[in-house]
């Protein structure tokens, strides 16, 4: 696996898989098909919030469009598939949609479980793309041919923490052999903690300047077990 470190053009990166490439400004990269993934933009989190009267500062959309921008920039995809929860409610549409508008590449937008009544996603269910079935991930579906499957939903994070106090979580994707689990590309999204992963789990940790792989690691009982 080759890390690419940041230069004029791109932020960190990594090649998770022959052709597939991590970025750290938590988008994915097929090149081989020439296609950008990113999952669970919540486009409108803070108007969604402020809306019920919880003043959240009236921020996100704006970051979110310039990641977006920025990666669209740099790898000029035929195509950018948003995979699912693009919305956080229905008040994030209109941001969505003119972002969308000032676009010239074509973007799919699959159906999350946030955004099943946006017109634009709700007969999307699922795509397949270069031997990837790519879904949202809050039902189970068959892979089918797919060697593959890419989902978002969890917010899969890394936590750590040196029992004095400090403590650091990073977004992070869950790869194993059939399935990659995307990071949230929301700037609100916290993340579930993730770490430690299962046998057959490698965790990608995110930061802006570098990307970190943790692979399963035995605990002692299964090493005992052996």
């Amino acid at each position: 696996m080759t890390q690419v470190l940041s230069n004029s053009r791109r932020s960190p990166r990594m090649e998770i898989h022959p052709g597939v490439w991590l970025d750290s400004r938590l988008g994915l990269y097929l090149a081989d098909a020439r296609i950008l993934v990113v999952a669970d933009l919540h486009w409108g989190y803070a108007t969604s919030h402020r809306a019920h009267g919880n003043l959240l500062p009236a921020w996100g959309d704006e970051e979110i469009a310039q990641r977006l921008h920025g990666l669209l920039i740099d790898y000029q995809p035929d195509e950018m598939i948003w995979l699912g929860d693009s919305l956080h409610t229905l008040a994030g549409a209109e941001a969505a949609e003119v972002f969308l508008r000032g676009l010239k590449t074509p973007v799919t937008v699959v159906s999350g479980n946030h955004d099943a009544r946006w017109v634009r996603a709700k007969n999307c269910p699922f795509v397949n793309r270069a031997g990837y079935l790519l879904h949202h991930g809050d039902q189970e579906k068959e892979t089918g041919e797919a060697s593959r499957e890419i989902v978002g939903h969890f917010h899969p994070a890394v936590s750590w923490q040196d029992g004095a106090g400090t403590r650091l979580k990073l977004p992070a994707l869950v790869a194993t052999a059939r399935r990659l689990v995307l990071p949230a590309f929301s700037p609100w999204a916290a993340g579930v903690t993730w770490n430690p992963c299962s046998p057959g789990e490698t965790l990608y940790a995110i930061s802006s300047k570098r990307i970190f792989t943790l692979p399963h690691t035995r605990t002692q009982k299964e090493a005992e077990t052996k």
